[in-house]
C-alpha cells in the first residue's frame, strides 16, 4: 500500500464522506457557511481548514473528526452495510434515471 501523508488520507476521506452523503462540493461549503469554492480549494490543495471546521464538517457528514484522518477507509475496506446502501443508493438512481430516459423516449414515438 502507498504511505499517503495525512493531508493526502484527510482529503481522500473528505471526497469519500461527501460524496457518500450526496453533498457536491458546493454544498457542503454553504453548509458551513463559507464561499462556495471553499471545499474546492480543500480537496485540490490550496488550502487546509482549522481544527474547528475539520469538526463541523464531520458533523455535517454524521462522522467523527478522527475518521477523516483513518487510512484505511476509501473505498475498498468500506464495511458490508456501507456497501449495501451505496449499490442501494446507486440501484435507485440508476431506476429514476432509466424510468425518466424511457418516458423521454416514449413521448418522442
Amino acid at each position: 500500500m502507498q504511505n499517503l501523508s495525512l493531508q493526502d488520507i484527510f482529503l481522500n476521506n473528505l471526497k469519500f464522506y461527501r460524496k457518500r452523503c450526496g453533498l457536491s462540493q458546493e454544498a457542503l461549503s454553504e453548509k458551513l457557511n463559507k464561499g462556495v469554492n471553499y471545499i474546492n480549494r480543500i480537496e485540490s490543495h490550496a488550502s487546509f481548514p482549522t481544527i474547528q471546521v475539520i469538526e463541523e464538517i464531520a458533523e455535517i457528514l454524521g462522522i467523527k473528526a478522527s475518521q477523516l484522518f483513518e487510512d484505511d477507509v476509501v473505498p475498498q475496506n468500506i464495511i458490508s452495510s456501507d456497501r449495501d446502501k451505496f449499490v442501494q443508493d446507486i440501484t435507485e438512481k440508476l431506476y429514476e434515471k432509466l424510468t425518466a430516459d424511457m418516458k423521454s423516449i416514449l413521448e418522442r414515438i
